[in-house]
This record gives structure tokens, sequence and C-alpha cells, in this order.
């Protein structure tokens, strides 16, 4: 129906929709009609997703993301954590949508990422002869230490175990962006006109709190909420209730219904 509140989650690297569960509660209590979808082939079990995903481009996500928020009876607001946060901003600079919510978002093209705790969680990775086009797995200690550092062990477990592989050419053009003559990590932030909100965490060994700063101040509208004792997974436990307070403030400031 075209007065229903949509909201739209998407997850991050190795994920997929069950990442929102404990958020998808409370934004129901708040009236929004919740989708939390998994990107390509992320609903797959990981060894037969490993054969399939190490070659799906950032733009096959945004093709499918563009396609399933353009099928909703009315703009959404799109949210989006880690690379998630990434492509969120490239629907959002494709169609049309009520506002923009980022967690820990990767960096687009253009955005300095070179940081000591980003090299050390994924350099091995693209070590790798032709890793551009292979399959890129989950490693338990990097997960431990650098994804939900500040978790309890339990959490950190339970979540992990839930992981999928993701895309190794994703990566490449998000790491590469500057050799990539499709611009797929490249983001229009002029198409954005909407409000925009941005979550980082100090504690965050994933994706530098740089980052979300860099890409709140890309939009004319934005507000930058950062959080000095979360992860970068500011979407589950101890965090979670001050993340819906600021989010339900930004709401509210924003008239944003």
């Amino acid at each position: 129906m075209a007065d229903e509140k949509h909201i739209v989650l998407i997850h991050g690297t190795w994920g997929h929709g069950s990442d929102w569960a404990e958020m998808v509660p409370e934004l129901e209590k708040r009236g929004f009609t919740v989708h939390a979808p998994s990107l390509r082939f992320h609903d797959l079990p990981i060894l037969e997703g490993a054969i399939k995903m190490g070659e799906v481009s950032l733009r096959d996500y945004v093709n499918d993301l563009k396609n399933f928020v353009e099928s909703l009876s009315s703009p959404p607001i799109i949210v989006g954590l880690s690379m998630g946060g990434l492509l969120a901003q490239l629907v959002a600079a494709r169609t049309e949508h009520k506002a923009l919510a980022l967690f820990s978002p990767a960096p687009a093209a253009g955005i300095f990422a070179m940081y000591p705790n980003m090299v050390k969680m994924f350099y091995k990775y693209f070590l790798r002869w032709g890793f551009w086009k292979k399959p890129m797995f989950p490693s338990w200690p990097e997960f431990r230490q650098h994804v939900l550092n500040e978790k309890t062990n339990e959490q950190a477990e339970q979540f992990f175990t839930t992981l999928t592989v993701e895309s190794g050419r994703a990566y490449a053009e998000m790491a590469g962006w500057m050799f990539d003559k499709h611009k797929s990590a490249y983001v229009d932030v002029e198409k954005v006109k909407t409000p925009v909100i941005v979550f980082c965490g100090h504690k965050d060994k994933t994706v530098s709190p740089n980052i979300a700063r860099a890409t709140a101040k890309r939009y004319t509208n934005s507000t930058l909420v950062e959080l000095p004792e979360s992860d970068h997974v500011m979407i589950l436990g101890k965090e979670l209730p001050g993340v819906m307070d600021n989010f339900d403030k930004w709401l509210s400031e924003q008239a944003i219904n």
C-alpha cells in the first residue's frame, strides 16, 4: 500500500538478511515495513556460494537492490552496514528514496582507506593471485579481533557461524577503484538530496571511523553519530538501544515519516 513506511536494510561483507535480526523488531515497533534482502548468492550454503560468488560485481548487487527498491509501493529509507553502507549510497544515487542511514560504511571511490587496522584485516585476500575472481572466506581470528571485538565471545561466535563467502571482484572494485573502468564504487553524491545519517564506532577495527566522517562530509544534509564504545557492528548487542535513540531523534528532526 502507498502509505506503508518501507525501510530496506542492506547487510555487509559475508552477511545476509538475518544479520539485522535484533534491529528488525525495533523498526517494526516504530511502524516500519521492514525488508532485509540477502545480496546475490548470499543465501546459498557456503560452498555452493563459493562456486558462484567470486566474480559478482558491486554493480550486480546495486542492480538487484535498485530493482527491489523500485518494486515497493513507496520510496523507502535505505539503510546499509559496512559494504552495505556503500551499496546503500550507490542505490540511493540511482533511485527515489526517503532517506539514507549508514552504519560503519565501507569507503566509496575517492575516500582514503589505507588505515593500519584495515590493511591488517584484508591484506591477505589481496595477496592471492587472481583474487579479483575468487571467493573470499571469512576467518575467525580476524573476525573476532577486528569485527566484533567489543562483543562477548558468545555473540561473536553465534554471528560468525552464520557467515557466508564474499565476492573477490566486489572487493577489487572497492580497493582498486582507481583502476576500475566501470567506476563501480563511485557514488554520485550530487544525486542524493535526502537526509543522511552516518554512524561510526570509535573501536571499529574493520572500517576506520575516519571513513564515516569523510562520508558524512560528502552530503549537504548529513548527521554524524559517533559511538565511543562501539565496534564495527553497532546494530546488535549493547549499542543497539543508543543507535535506536539516535535514529529516532534524526527521524524527528528531519520530519521523516
